[in-house]
């Protein structure tokens, strides 16, 4: 039997690592069954993980500016790159074209972004800060930055570095285009973007 398949009862995660619930409750299900558990366990605790980083970041950080994770990614991501067009904004946050318009809707009805027409081509719009949106973000991401630094303070420095690294060979592996990122073309390969 190779690493990672069950051939009889699983109590352990890994070395020292107790199974979660959920876990647990997979494994009396499907224990029976040639599944490579530890490959299960890897992606469905990166998700839970993910999930659980993004609800405490929404209900301890953004909530109080009334912001949403996507709302909070569209304001640093034009902090960052700045002004784009809203189809490689959509491509830079990883969300639809639509989902883009209505968080870009909202943000401007609240004054934290602005849309302009490209003058090429009247159909495509650029999106980029305001003002107001630049002095959000900027007093917001030092408090969500603090908040990342208590998740990540769970682990040691060296246990950081490696799981940054390991994280970072995920997405290089399921995204070769190097994970919505606006640098040159984010479009490139999204269907959406014709």
């Amino acid at each position: 039997m190779r690493p990672g398949r069950s051939d009889g009862p699983v109590t352990r995660a890994g070395p020292g690592d107790a199974l979660l619930p959920a876990e647990r409750k997979v494994l009396d299900q499907l224990g029976h069954l040639p599944l490579d558990f530890n490959a299960m366990w890897m992606v469905s605790n990166l998700f839970r993980a993910s999930t659980a980083v993004r609800r405490k970041m929404e209900a301890e950080v953004l909530a109080p500016d009334r912001l949403s994770w996507t709302a909070f990614t569209v304001l640093w991501v034009l902090w960052v790159w700045g002004e784009m067009e809203a189809r490689d904004l959509a491509a830079a946050v990883g969300v639809s074209r639509p989902t883009t318009t209505g968080v870009v809707s909202t943000l401007a009805r609240r004054k934290l972004v602005r849309r302009s027409r490209v003058a090429e081509d009247g159909r495509l719009v650029r999106v980029s800060l305001t003002d107001t949106g630049r002095r959000t973000i900027e007093e917001l991401f030092p408090r969500f930055n603090a908040k990342e630094r208590e998740v990540a303070g769970l682990l040691p420095g060296p246990d950081q570095e490696r799981l940054a690294g390991m994280l970072r060979t995920i997405v290089l592996a399921t995204f070769p285009e190097g994970a919505l990122v606006p640098d040159g073309d984010p479009s490139d390969g999204d269907p959406e973007a014709d």
